[in-house]
């Protein structure tokens, strides 16, 4: 939900030794169509059934879509 501080994978998920690597951010928008986002304004498949959340990271200030599968819960 807009506004919702959140602790999340980065894009790509965990891999070999990223496997605890997270990260916080709130949440800004939540895109449920696709159209560009983000600061990279790539084009972001989103509906309402699979929704992007555009989250701000808390160390970087970037704005990032991910899908809920990223999102790991409240921070």
């Amino acid at each position: 939900q807009t506004g919702d501080h959140v602790k999340y994978h980065a894009v790509g998920g965990a891999s070999e030794g990223t496997a605890t690597s997270t990260t916080t951010g709130q949440i800004v928008n939540v895109i449920t169509e696709t159209q560009p986002a983000g600061e990279s304004g790539n084009t972001v498949k989103a509906s309402e059934s699979s929704p992007r959340y555009l989250i701000r990271n808390d160390h970087t200030g970037k704005e990032t879509a991910y899908k809920a599968d990223n999102i790991l819960g409240s921070a």
